[in-house]
C-alpha cells in the first residue's frame, strides 16, 4: 500500500485522522475534538461525518471498535488503523515539505523592492 496515492487529503480528513491518532472516539467526540483542534474553524455536521467515516472504514484507514466501558453500547467508536496512520504521516510529511519550500519567500518579504 502506497499511502502517497491518497494525497493530498481534504482538511476534514486530515483533522479526523489526527484526532483518532491519539485515541478512539465516538462520532460526537470526533466532532467536538475537530472543532477544538481547528480552533473553531471547522464544524462537521453529523451526516457528513458519518459519510466520511464510512469511506474511511472502506479504505481501511479507521476501524470500528467496541464501545467505551461504562458507556452507551449503541454508540459507535472509531480508531485509526496502521494504514490510516501511514496516510496521516505521509500527508504531514507532504505538508512539511511544502512549507519548507515556501517559507524562504516569506523570510525575504516575497516582493521585489
Amino acid at each position: 500500500m502506497d499511502p502517497y496515492e491518497h494525497l493530498p487529503l481534504a482538511h476534514r480528513d486530515l483533522l479526523i485522522l489526527s484526532v483518532l491518532s491519539g485515541r478512539a472516539l465516538h462520532g460526537y467526540g470526533i466532532i467536538k475534538t475537530v472543532e477544538e483542534r481547528s480552533e473553531s474553524r471547522m464544524f462537521l455536521d453529523p451526516a457528513n461525518l458519518y459519510r466520511v467515516l464510512r469511506r474511511m472504514r472502506k479504505d481501511e484507514w479507521i476501524r470500528e471498535t467496541e464501545g467505551e466501558k461504562g458507556g452507551d453500547a449503541r454508540r459507535r467508536t472509531y480508531a485509526i488503523t496502521r494504514k490510516g496512520e501511514a496516510v496521516l504521516r505521509a500527508e504531514v510529511e507532504r505538508l512539511e515539505r511544502l512549507l519548507r519550500q515556501v517559507r524562504p519567500a516569506l523570510a525575504g518579504g516575497g516582493r521585489d523592492a
